[in-house]
């Protein structure tokens, strides 16, 4: 049976037991009881029985209200939880928006926040206090104390191969040395940089680095751009002098008859002209190729000069030859003194024939008394004493 009755009649009733624990409902919890469609008609078949109250007057089952919980307060929890939200990334940002450069490394701070540019913001020179870079800003830290780029065939060398190039007379020799530099810490020139090789990455090892991530990122920038122009640099200057003024033993690979190769200290001079060349020609080729003078102070220490296999074989066996040569030039010379000494001899005894007869003597063995060398012709000297015999 249908109960017809409105809910202000059942808020409205008296409160036994358990419903005086919650209270009469208020006035928003009527007004919005009564706005829900056919609310003033309440069937007794969809009554809520988990919890009801049988002491009402009429005998009927009444529903009870659970509490509800405070909207005020969920607000407020809203609310925080918003502002947590807005003011913890400002928080991280404001934090981590300083930076400090110590004595070897210039930084290149780039702006990264939500509502900002990518443009460059500032740069911090080396041996820098703390300083404020901004909201979410990025920094690039490039390496400002000396560096070195090592060419050689060794494991731990930054090109891993010995740069092959051809003398001006045409023979491909093999070039090892290092390169040393440093960083132009220009602000102009720094922010020129990062703009065109600190926003791209470089090849290292299987992945892909920027120029500013630590010692490999710096290393991945030089092999790929560096290589190509060391080896342009090397190739332009060592093409202008011989492989005799690089090495001066090649002249005796080269159909040259001369026994002895002055060098004159001239093999030392031309080597320091040729790094002075390589310095000069590195530093422009940089500044022409990159487009940017970034590395300044250059300077290259040539380390080694090999030959190939047949040149160096030629030069050995030269040399052996030319040792036999001046083995047997010895042996000449010797003679001749030889010769020289006995002509002189004889011209003493020629005019003296008593001391030839004294040296004769002085060239006896011991013991000999008499030495006769045939045709009646004897000399007889004094022996040694002997010995006296013990007294008994």
């Amino acid at each position: 049976m249908a109960v017809d009755r409105s809910r202000s009649e059942i808020h409205g009733r008296p409160m036994h037991g358990s419903d005086a624990a919650y209270g009469p409902p208020d006035e928003d919890e009527i007004a919005a009881d009564s706005d829900e469609g056919d609310a003033d008609q309440v069937n007794a078949d969809q009554v809520d029985y988990d919890e009801v109250d049988y002491s009402d007057d009429h005998g009927s089952a009444v529903p009870l209200r659970k509490p509800r919980f405070p909207r005020r307060a969920g607000i407020v929890i809203l609310a925080s939880v918003l502002a947590l939200l807005v003011l913890l990334p400002g928080l991280i940002g404001v934090v981590s928006g300083f930076s400090k450069a110590d004595g070897g490394h210039v930084i290149v701070v780039r702006n990264g926040g939500m509502f900002d540019d990518n443009s460059i913001r500032q740069v911090i020179q080396p041996n820098s206090g703390l300083t404020y870079t901004g909201l979410w800003s990025s920094d690039h830290p490039y390496p400002s104390s000396q560096r070195n780029f090592k060419v050689s065939g060794s494991k731990d060398a930054d090109s891993n191969e010995v740069i092959n190039v051809p003398t001006k007379d045409g023979v491909l020799v093999g070039v090892e040395g290092t390169f040393y530099f440093t960083l132009n810490t220009d602000q102009k020139v720094l922010e020129d940089f990062d703009n065109k090789f600190g926003t791209r990455t470089y090849p290292a090892g299987g992945k892909a680095l920027h120029a500013w991530e630590d010692d490999d990122g710096w290393n991945a920038f030089l092999s790929f751009t560096i290589g190509n122009l060391v080896q342009n640099a090397l190739r332009q200057q060592i093409g202008d002098v011989t492989c005799s003024d690089l090495v001066a033993s090649c002249s005796l690979a080269q159909n040259n008859a001369t026994l002895v190769v002055p060098t004159n200290g001239k093999g030392n001079q031309t080597i320091a002209q040729v790094e002075q060349a390589v310095n000069k020609g590195f530093t422009d080729n940089v500044q022409a190729i990159l487009g940017v003078p970034i590395l300044v102070n250059v300077q290259f220490a040539l380390s080694k000069i090999s030959l190939p296999e047949n040149v160096q074989a030629a030069i050995n066996d030269a040399q052996a030859a030319f040792a036999s040569v001046t083995k047997s030039q010895a042996g000449l010379q010797s003679a001749k003194i030889d010769a020289q000494t006995n002509a002189t001899k004889q011209q003493g005894y020629n005019a003296c024939s008593t001391c030839a007869v004294i040296d004769e003597l002085k060239a006896l063995p011991p013991g000999i008394t008499t030495y006769a060398p045939g045709g009646g012709f004897a000399i007889t000297g004094q022996s040694a004493a002997a010995p006296a015999a013990p007294k008994k």
